[in-house]
C-alpha cells in the first residue's frame, strides 16, 4: 500500500519563500503633494471679498489640503461657555471649496454648495468617525458602523478607557491676551461621556476637484482636510480626538484637534492647536505643558467590526505626523531688545531667542521634531489691516506685544519632505497665516500583484503537500 507523507522543512521553506515575496513585490510607495497650513484669524469671519487664492494656489496644486484655524470666533464668556458659533465655520468652508475648486481644469458650480457640509451627515465605508452628540457607551462601541449625527456642542469631554480625556484642573492656566471677563463654570457642565466628530459629507458638489472629508470645529480651533475627489476612496479610519486647555484646564478656548486618518496603507495624523498665550517669564512652560498633555491624552478609540483594529490610537502611533496652529512661543527678550532688532529687520538675532527653539534644544517639548528653517519675519502682531507692527503703534498706556513667530508648522517620523516653509500677507488679521508643502510616502498595495502571487504560493503548497510514494 503506498504510504502518505506530509512534508515537512521543505514544503515550509517554500511557504516562508512565497511569502516573503509577496511581501516584498506588493507594497508600492506613492508619493503625495500636501499643503498644510494655519492661520490665527483674530475672531474675525470672512467676507465675500476675501482672496485667498494666494495662499491655495500653490504651484503643483496639492492631493491634500490641511487647514488650521485659530480664533475663527471671538473668544469672549457665550461662545467659550456658551452654544457653539458654526456660523463662521460655514463661511470658511465656502470660501474653501470655491477657491481650491477654481482651479484650472476644475468644474465648479456655486448653486451646488449650499450648506452641504453641515447637513445631515452619511456613514462612509470603514469609518469610525463619530458624530460628538453620540454617546459612547460599551454597546456602541461593538456596533459594526457607528450612527453619524449631526450635532454641535461646546467644550465637552471624551471618555476613552472608562475615564474622562483628562482634563486636569489647573486654576491659573488661562488665556493673558484673549480672557473673557467675568467667566465662571456654568452650573452643569455638558455631559462628559461624549466622543465628538464631523464630517464625511456625502453631499460634495459633482465634479468638484477637492471634496471635504473631515471638518471640526472646537470654540475657535477649526481643523478641516480636502482631498483631491479620486483620492477620496482610498480614506479610511477617520477619527478625532479633541484636547481643552483653556479656562479651569479644560475648556476648550486654548487646546488642540487633532484627526487620525488612513490613506492607502499609511497612517496619518494632524494636529491643530492654540496653546496658551502671554510673554512673562515662565508662561512658555505653561505652553510646554500644554504639548506634554496634548500627546498625553489624545485618543483615538479602535471601533469593533470596523477592521480598525490595528489602527493608532495615540498621536505618536501615527506614521505622519503634522503638528500645526498657534503655539504661542515668543521672543526671549526685553521689550526694547525686540523692538530695536525688528526695526533693523534683524530676524535672524530675534530667532536665535525664539522660545520653541530654545526649549527644543534643551529637551523640554517636542523633543524629536522637525521644524523648517524660518526665513520670514515674525507673524505676530500686526496693526489692524497694516504691514506694521502693533508695537509700533501702541499708546504708552497700551499692553506693549513683542513680534513673534506664534504661528508654527512642525513634523515627526519619517516620510514626510518639506518643500517649502512661507507666511503668507494677507492683512485681514493681527497674524500672518503660514502655510508648507510636504511630499509625503505613502504605502499603497497592488492588488493584482497580490492576487497573481497568491496563486502562485497556494499552487505550490498544494504541489509540496501531494502525496507520492515509497
Amino acid at each position: 500500500m503506498p504510504k502518505r507523507r506530509i512534508p515537512g522543512p521543505k514544503a515550509e521553506h517554500g511557504m516562508l519563500f512565497i511569502n516573503r515575496l509577496i511581501a516584498n513585490t506588493v507594497a508600492l510607495p506613492l508619493y503625495y503633494c500636501n499643503l498644510r497650513s494655519t492661520w490665527n484669524v483674530a475672531g474675525k469671519s470672512p467676507t465675500g471679498s476675501l482672496n485667498l487664492e494666494d495662499w491655495l494656489h500653490t504651484p503643483p496644486p496639492a492631493d491634500i489640503y490641511v487647514l488650521g484655524f485659530q480664533e475663527i470666533v471671538p473668544l469672549n464668556a457665550g461662545n467659550v461657555l456658551g452654544t457653539e458659533d458654526n456660523g463662521p465655520a460655514k463661511k470658511w468652508l465656502a470660501l474653501i471649496r470655491r477657491t481650491l475648486n477654481s482651479l484650472p481644469g476644475t468644474s465648479y458650480d456655486p448653486n451646488l454648495e449650499l450648506d452641504s457640509d453641515f447637513e445631515e451627515l452619511k456613514t462612509v465605508k470603514n469609518t469610525s468617525f463619530m458624530s460628538r452628540s453620540m454617546r459612547i457607551t460599551k454597546s456602541d462601541m461593538a456596533m459594526s458602523q457607528p450612527r453619524l449625527e449631526r450635532g454641535y456642542s461646546g467644550s465637552d469631554r471624551i471618555v476613552y478607557r472608562n475615564r474622562v480625556n483628562g482634563y486636569g484642573l489647573n486654576l491659573g492656566d488661562s488665556d493673558e491676551d484673549n480672557e473673557p471677563d467675568g467667566l465662571r463654570l456654568p452650573d452643569s457642565i455638558r455631559d462628559p461621556e461624549t466622543e465628538y466628530c464631523e464630517s464625511m459629507s456625502g453631499k460634495n458638489p459633482k465634479n468638484s476637484r477637492y471634496c471635504l472629508v473631515a471638518s471640526k470645529q472646537m470654540v475657535g480651533i477649526y481643523l478641516t482636510i480636502w482631498i483631491k475627489s479620486d483620492l477620496r476612496d482610498n480614506v479610511r479610519n477617520m477619527k478625532v480626538s479633541c484636547v481643552g486647555r483653556g479656562l479651569m484646564g479644560y475648556l476648550g478656548n486654548k487646546g488642540s484637534i487633532s484627526i487620525s486618518m488612513t490613506l492607502h496603507q499609511t497612517s496619518f495624523c494632524f494636529i491643530c492647536c492654540h496653546l496658551t498665550s502671554g510673554q512673562k517669564e515662565g508662561d512658555e512652560l505653561r505652553r510646554n505643558a500644554d504639548v506634554m498633555e496634548i500627546l498625553r491624552k489624545t485618543w483615538f478609540p479602535r471601533v469593533q467590526g470596523t477592521r480598525d483594529e490595528k489602527s493608532p490610537q495615540t498621536i505618536l502611533d501615527h506614521d505622519r505626523i503634522i503638528w500645526l496652529g498657534d503655539l504661542n512661543y515668543r521672543i526671549a527678550l526685553s521689550y526694547r531688545s525686540a523692538k530695536d532688532l525688528v526695526e533693523a529687520r534683524n530676524w535672524g538675532a530675534l530667532l536665535a531667542n525664539d522660545q520653541l527653539r530654545i526649549e527644543q534644544r534643551s529637551g523640554r517639548v517636542f523633543n524629536g521634531w522637525n521644524e523648517g528653517r524660518i526665513y520670514f519675519p515674525p507673524t505676530y502682531k500686526y496693526s489692524n489691516n497694516s504691514d506694521r507692527y502693533a508695537c509700533n503703534d501702541m499708546h504708552p498706556k497700551e499692553k506693549k506685544r513683542t513680534p513673534a513667530w506664534c504661528d508654527r508648522i512642525l513634523w515627526y517620523g519619517r516620510g514626510l519632505h518639506q518643500m517649502s516653509y512661507v507666511r503668507g500677507e494677507s492683512r485681514f488679521s493681527d497674524h500672518r497665516p503660514v502655510y508648507s508643502i510636504f511630499i509625503a510616502e505613502v504605502e499603497s498595495i497592488n492588488r493584482c500583484k497580490i492576487k497573481k502571487n497568491t496563486s502562485c504560493s497556494s499552487r505550490i503548497e498544494v504541489e509540496e503537500l501531494l502525496p507520492y510514494l515509497h
